[in-house]
Formats: structure tokens, sequence, C-alpha cells
């Protein structure tokens, strides 16, 4: 009988150890924030952003109302560098 006694006050004893601590523990959730926010650039940002030469040409095609460009090479090896899609890759002959 002692026994018994025993058995079931450590399994009520640890039925109530068991429910106490769920009862305290919290779930955290994502830890990260996800801030997903929507920025909207000024109307001058690609202006703000050229390079001096780029505003130079820029200014200059303002000034004069006619497209001058400014080149260090042929317009085939511009292209090139630029990347643009009918440009010629190879050697021309």
């Amino acid at each position: 009988m002692a026994r018994m006694l025993i058995f079931l006050f450590c399994t009520s004893l640890l039925i109530s150890l068991k429910a106490a601590s769920q009862l305290s523990y919290r779930a955290n959730g994502d830890t990260a924030v996800k801030k997903n926010s929507l920025q909207i650039l000024p109307q001058n940002f690609y202006i703000k952003n050229l390079g001096f030469v780029c505003k130079k040409e820029f200014q200059l095609q303002k000034l004069i109302s006619i497209p001058v460009f400014f080149r260090l090479g042929t317009k085939e090896y511009v292209d090139r560098l630029e990347r643009k899609p009918n440009s010629f890759v190879g050697r021309r002959e």
C-alpha cells in the first residue's frame, strides 16, 4: 500500500510539473522581423546617379537639342562594351 501511495504521489508530481512547465512556455515565433517596404524613387534619381561625362553629355543634349555622344573608341567597340544586343563580338575583316 505504501508503494502504491509513493507511486501515485510521484506520478501526480511529474504530471503537475509537466503541466506547470507547459503553462509558462511561450512560443517566441519568428525572431527575424521582416519589413516589406516599398520605396518610391525620386524623379531625378537617374540623372543624380550618372557619371561626370554622362551628366555633361546630357546637359549638352538639353542645351542644343541634338543627341551628342562622346565615345572612347569606335561605335562597335563601345556597343560591345555596353553589351548591346546587336553588337559584333568578333573582329570584322
